[in-house]
């Protein structure tokens, strides 16, 4: 090897001997990460302090509350979807059987043995060499 890939492999080396790795914290968010909260409540004015935080505790509030009606809505629909289904199922079943009864004719019965059907075979299971047998 040449002296520039001798150079290279020491440069990083050393480059990650010396680096702080540990500098920042787990609870501690990179700057990028920082929020800017407080910024503008840092100023003189009280008025403007107290209006601004109310401003945000009303819009946190309205922020939840649309969270929890939408949730709400959700979970109604996905109820009505079920029940829906169910009665849709129900009423085709009920369709189905009257046909049969039409024509005099039994509905037929789930065959496991029937060849649209197919069960995979089990597969003899491979014991491994390594296992020390009990005896």
């Amino acid at each position: 090897m040449n002296y520039l890939s001798y150079f290279t492999i020491t440069f990083i080396t050393f480059s990650f001997v010396l680096s702080n790795y540990t500098g920042v914290g787990k609870d501690k968010p990179f700057s990028f990460q920082k929020e800017k909260q407080g910024s503008v409540i840092t100023s003189d004015n009280n008025n403007l302090k107290k209006e601004l935080i109310q401003l945000e505790n009303e819009f946190k509030g309205d922020y939840d509350g649309i969270k929890t009606h939408y949730k709400t809505k959700i979970t109604s629909i996905k109820d009505m979807q079920k029940s829906e289904i169910q009665a849709l199922k129900q009423n085709y079943n009920n369709r189905r059987k009257a046909i049969y009864k039409k024509y005099g004719v039994k509905p037929p019965k789930n065959d496991s043995n029937s060849s649209n059907h197919i069960n995979p075979k089990k597969k003899d299971s491979v014991k491994s060499p390594y296992k020390k047998l009990k005896k």
